[in-house]
């Protein structure tokens, strides 16, 4: 069986060996973010929470679990083709001798389809799991007659 290490940081206070493994991940996902287009190019926040998307009948879903994040404090904004979601997790306990879960503030950036109207989107709350429904505009399809000339002048 593994034991995993504390160190004590200048502040005095406990920190996992692995701690900056979560800074190296924000790290490596801003990198990905940037080229792919799907997250923020610098980590802005504190941590990120885990993200699934799906496409269902004409509305792209997107799921964050966001366990002890209070829903009133949680900021939905789509600005420039860019559903943005902020907020904070708030520790209850200062001063704890170990810690694997992350609090602050967090920041997740996801690219939505051009053109989504923001007025449509909605969003709910349960069981710390954030669903929120962005409805997709739906393809106008138009019918182009062609115009033939047969070549021949007058």
């Amino acid at each position: 069986m593994y034991r995993l290490a504390t160190q004590r940081s200048s502040s005095s206070e406990p920190r996992s060996v692995l701690g900056g493994l979560g800074s190296l991940h924000r790290e490596i996902d801003a990198l990905f973010g940037g080229v792919f287009g799907n997250q923020a190019v610098e980590p802005v926040a504190d941590w990120a929470p885990r993200v699934d998307t799906y496409l269902e009948n004409d509305t792209l879903h997107v799921r964050a679990d966001l366990p002890g994040v209070d829903p009133k404090a949680v900021d939905i904004s789509v600005e420039d083709d860019v559903l943005t979601i902020r907020g904070e997790r708030k520790a209850e306990h200062q001063e704890a001798s170990y810690r694997e879960v992350s609090y602050g503030r967090f920041e997740r950036r996801i690219r939505v389809p051009d053109g989504t109207n923001a007025e449509r989107i909605s969003a709910k709350y349960t069981n710390g799991v954030l669903e929120i429904a962005v409805p997709l505009s739906k393809p106008v399809t138009r019918k182009v007659t062609v115009d033939v000339t047969d070549g021949a002048s007058a």
